[in-house]
Formats: C-alpha cells, sequence, structure tokens
C-alpha cells in the first residue's frame, strides 16, 4: 500500500465542490468523504480508503471534437460524450484538451474499499448493480456537463435484475449515503463485451448530465423484520480512528456503522435498519499511532443486534490491504 498521496487528486475533486454544481442533484462530496468530523486528526484510517480511492481513479486525456468519443474502463464501463457535452461555467462547450477522470466498481469488495456503502441517505439498504465517479477538468478548472448532451455510460452485467438512479452525495453530518432519482432511468440493454468480465451478457445503460457519484441499485427486501445494529470495539477502539463496516455475504451491498461520540460503539445510525436473519461480516479496521489493526467476524443478524469484539490483531499495511483484497 502506498503512502498519503491523495493531495493533487483531491484537490482536483474538490473543485466539483466548489465550481462543478450545475443542478441539485450534483454531489457535494469529495473522494476522501466517509465519517467527516468523526476522526480524530492522529488517526491516518482513512488513509487506507483514499489511497483506494486515488487507485481506482482512472484518467483519461480527451480533446474538444466534431464527433462523439466513447471511452472504456478497465472493467468494461463505457463513456460516450460529444462535442457539446462538457462545458465551461458559462455553458459554452469546452475546447481544446482537457481531462476526464472517473471511478469503476462494480461488486461489494470494490465499494467496501472505496468506503461507499450501499445505503441511502433515509437508511434503506440497497444492492448495486454498479458504482461510476465522473469528473472532468480543464488546466485545473472545473468543467460541467450538458443537461442537452450527457454522458451515456453502460455498465456489464450478468443480473437481469431491474436498477434504478440513485446519485451519491454526503448527509448533514458528512455521511456519504445514496438518494434516488426518480426522473432518471437505467436500462438492461443488448449484449456487453465480456472481453472485460467473463460472462456478463447483459448491459445497463443510463446518463449523467452532472459530475459526481452514480449508483445503480435497487431496494433491497425480504419482507422479513428490520432491526438496527451495534458494535462494541474493545478499549481504546473507537470512531476516532476505526471504521466498521456490515459486508454482506449473498448480496452486493455493504454498511458503514459510527461512532459518533468516540465511546467505541458504533451503530448504523438513526432511523436505519437492515434485515434480520442475514449472514454477515462486520469488518473493523483500525489505525493508532502508525500501527494497523484489524477484525474479521462472521455473525447472522438478530433482533436489536449487538455484536461485541474482543479484540483485533496487529497488522502490516501489505498485510491489510491483501486482507481488503480478498474478502
Amino acid at each position: 500500500m502506498k503512502n498519503i498521496k491523495t493531495l493533487s487528486l483531491l484537490t482536483s475533486l474538490m473543485l466539483v465542490i466548489l465550481l462543478g454544481c450545475e443542478k441539485e442533484t450534483v454531489l457535494t462530496e469529495t473522494v476522501n468523504g466517509g465519517n467527516g468530523g468523526s476522526f480524530t486528526p492522529t488517526s491516518n484510517v482513512m488513509a487506507i480508503f483514499e489511497d483506494n480511492l486515488e487507485d481506482a481513479t482512472q484518467t483519461f486525456n480527451a480533446n474538444s471534437s466534431t464527433s462523439y468519443q466513447t471511452l472504456t474502463g478497465i472493467k468494461g464501463y463505457t463513456f460516450t460524450f460529444g462535442p457539446n457535452t462538457f462545458t465551461y461555467s458559462n455553458g459554452s462547450p469546452v475546447n481544446g484538451s482537457f481531462e476526464i477522470q472517473y471511478i469503476e466498481a462494480t461488486t461489494k469488495n470494490e465499494m467496501l474499499k472505496l468506503n461507499r456503502p450501499t445505503f441511502t441517505n433515509n437508511g434503506e439498504l440497497l444492492e448495486s448493480g454498479g458504482i461510476v465517479y465522473l469528473n472532468a477538468t480543464q488546466n485545473g478548472q472545473q468543467l460541467s456537463i450538458n443537461d442537452a448532451e450527457p454522458v451515456a455510460i453502460t455498465i456489464p452485467t450478468d443480473n437481469p435484475m431491474s436498477m434504478q438512479y440513485f446519485v451519491g452525495r454526503s448527509d448533514t453530518i458528512d455521511d456519504f449515503g445514496w438518494d434516488l432519482e426518480d426522473n432518471e432511468d437505467v436500462t438492461i440493454g443488448g449484449t456487453a463485451d465480456s472481453t472485460f468480465e467473463q460472462g456478463n451478457f447483459l448491459i445497463y445503460e443510463f446518463t449523467m448530465d452532472s459530475v459526481g457519484w452514480i449508483n445503480c441499485d435497487y431496494f433491497y427486501s425480504t419482507g422479513d423484520p428490520l432491526t438496527g445494529v451495534e458494535v462494541i470495539l474493545p478499549d481504546t477502539f473507537n470512531g476516532g480512528n476505526s471504521l466498521v463496516f456490515i459486508f454482506y455475504e449473498n448480496i452486493n451491498a455493504v454498511a458503514n456503522l459510527h461512532d459518533y461520540d468516540l465511546d467505541g460503539t458504533f451503530d448504523l445510525g438513526s432511523g436505519y435498519s437492515t434485515p434480520v436473519e442475514m449472514d454477515v461480516s462486520f469488518i473493523i479496521v483500525s489505525e493508532i499511532n502508525g500501527d494497523f489493526y484489524y477484525n474479521v467476524t462472521s455473525s447472522t443478524i438478530t433482533d436489536n443486534h449487538l455484536e461485541v469484539i474482543p479484540s483485533l490483531t496487529l497488522i502490516d499495511e501489505l498485510a491489510l490491504e491483501l486482507l481488503l483484497d480478498n474478502l
């Protein structure tokens, strides 16, 4: 795992907040968001996830053109845009060369590593078909996307489930979540190029008319009762130095838990709940004074679930990276 090297990337993506808010549905979140003010400056735990975000970010050097262009990500996502798609703040089309940054995330493992849980900002569990981040800048100047000529995106999939369109944003306490956009559609079409993901013969298709995060999901519901969840960590481990995730074993979903008062007890948050009888793993990652710790505990969600973690294991950064890669 690399040392922290995100300054230039995060500075660029911070411009999304300052200049790129083309419409209310734009994500007002830089890529290093997660649990906001719940972390103390002495803990470096978020550096793991900031590095993962940087590693996942692909960059494409584009030029203004009179024709449509398509770029293809390493996971087979495609991004098609026209000569009038990317614009300056005054609405005029971009001229000359510019840079497109994008992230593809298909699996719950990737979503956990990016700290992008599959929960709405209203506390509803989602099952994801794929996450996209898209941004564009020219010489450090934030660009926007033209509503009339949006970016067309496809995601390879082997899942025939109908998906809905969710926009990623932070809530009032800087926790990241997803909001349903009823006026945007995700359709299932054609045959995907199986060169990238063996067995993916369908594609999800949608458009983006604002820079930021988009998630193709559906609301997960089994009809089972819902419950809150609490996880208690050992002494010295708390929301200032630890992240706690729920890793759902049988669906493409992940949740994060929070400890805002730094007492070592994490929960999903007020109004948040998850179905009982679900098989999960609790993933804990911590950093204290340069030392990293972890715990992975398998469990089945019960009513008013309480998980007490007796201890965390010291681990080096490389081993921790491999552990997260192989969840």
